[in-house]
């Protein structure tokens, strides 16, 4: 009888582990659902709030246009007047007119200002654009071109340059600019930017002597760009003048110095070396000797 007791004693026990075992399964099983009940709770949520977004920034977007449209380009208010375009070269305010359709009576929120702006900037010889509204009828329109420095002489062609080196359209005036040869400049065309640092050299002292005034004394009629270390000068008044690509205002600036002196001496020469970092050796014209001027 006492291990029938026990017996009992112990199914009983086993039968409460079992029991207690299923409700902890339950509870497992149970909390598991409720996390994926939650999770898809959470992305259902979350798909909504994109959608909404994006149907806000939509109808935001289109409810922006709709009140340009209706407050901007389609106000009469905003009607144009005859546009104000000036240019300060060759380019005519009349072409501008008929190439951007640029006339009275548009609507100025009708026109696309940064379109305009980028074309005009493509156009070889156009520096700089000023392009604006203003309120409530008219367009302003500045357009700075470039002005020719010198004109590059290559094998191939001849077209002015400006300072920063960009080639422009061949005007009859050029004929009366400083020439730049003894280079080769593959597939020259107006509009292109020179790179080559010979040329650049060239330029930057057509540059310096109009900047610091020294034309009056220096007329530059060329400059041979052929040698890698030196420019070669040649000067209306006939003299050559070799000049090393360095310190070029300190160069031109004795180089001005020399011509004062042999002004004063009425003298000439035929060549005046500035190649030399102290000392300008000069060789004066014939019947006269060589000398070094400071």
């Amino acid at each position: 009888m006492w291990f029938r007791e026990g017996e009992e004693s112990s199914r009983r026990r086993a039968n409460r582990r079992k029991k207690m075992a299923g409700e902890q399964l339950l509870q497992v099983d149970a909390r598991a659902q409720e996390k994926k009940q939650a999770r898809a709770r959470w992305l259902g949520a979350s798909v909504a709030l994109l959608v909404a977004a994006g149907g806000c920034i939509w109808v935001g977007l289109m409810g922006a246009d709709w009140i340009r449209v209706q407050l901007f380009a389609t106000n009469p208010l905003f009607t144009m007047r005859e546009p104000d375009i000036r240019t300060d070269g060759t380019l005519k305010p009349q072409d501008l007119r008929e190439r951007y359709n640029l006339q009275a009576g548009l609507n100025l929120f009708a026109l696309n200002l940064a379109q305009i702006h980028a074309d005009l900037l493509t156009l070889p010889g156009v520096r700089s654009v000023e392009i604006r509204r203003q309120l409530p009828d008219t367009l302003i329109v500045r357009v700075g071109e470039r002005s020719a420095l010198a004109l590059l002489v290559t094998d191939a062609m001849s077209l002015p340059v400006d300072r920063e080196g960009f080639t422009l359209v061949p005007r009859a005036a050029v004929t009366r600019l400083p020439v730049i040869v003894g280079s080769r400049v593959p597939g020259l065309k107006p509009g292109l930017q020179i790179t080559e640092a010979q040329i650049r050299d060239a330029l930057t002292v057509l540059d310096l002597c109009e900047t610091l005034r020294l034309n009056e004394v220096l007329r530059v009629d060329s400059i041979n760009v052929a040698h890698p270390d030196n420019l070669e000068l040649r000067l209306a008044s006939g003299e050559r003048v070799p000049m090393a690509r360095v310190q070029l205002e300190d160069r031109l600036r004795r180089l001005a110095g020399v011509k004062k002196s042999l002004a004063d001496r009425r003298q000439t020469a035929s060549l005046i070396d500035c190649t030399l970092n102290r000392g300008v050796p000069v060789t004066l014209a014939p019947a006269t000797l060589p000398g070094v001027l400071p």
